[in-house]
């Protein structure tokens, strides 16, 4: 007698590839939106040089030798603006960029205190409030009047 065979009269398996294929492209879609191509800064070859104008040794005018924190006052002296960069005046803004800068390649990280009168314009405070953040003080601040 002849057995049947249980395989007989089975149709072939087929194996859908479309699904897999959208799996497959899904994946590879998110890797690549993942993938960082940026190259890391810190393995860049860099040199660092000093700011222009200044040597490789930096000094402090002498009576500021050590500094605890820069004040700048804005004050009107005979209709002319003055600025006093810890109590040293400078007539324009120019001679007081200099000296913020000379300050701020030795020591950025101290306070800068800017102390306007009350007849200094609002654009003149801004312009010293600017060019500190030009310079990279990191720590500027404002005097107010404590009025009782």
């Amino acid at each position: 007698m002849r057995r049947v065979s249980p395989y007989m009269g089975r149709q072939s398996l087929q194996i859908a590839m479309t699904p897999m294929i959208d799996v497959v492209f899904l994946l590879l879609v998110f890797f690549l939106w993942t993938a960082s191509f940026q190259v890391v800064e810190y393995s860049l070859p860099s040199t660092i040089t000093p700011p222009m104008g200044t040597g490789a040794n930096v000094q402090p005018p002498p009576e500021m030798a050590d500094f605890e924190q820069v004040v700048v006052r804005l004050t009107m002296e005979n209709g002319r603006l003055v600025w006093k960069v810890n109590d040293q005046p400078r007539y324009q803004l120019p001679a007081v960029r200099q000296l913020m800068q000379t300050l701020a390649t030795i020591k950025n990280d101290v306070p800068l205190v800017i102390d306007a009168d009350g007849t200094v314009g609002v654009g003149d405070v801004i312009d010293i409030y600017d060019l500190a953040r030009e310079l990279n003080f990191q720590d500027i601040q404002f005097a107010v009047d404590a009025k009782s």
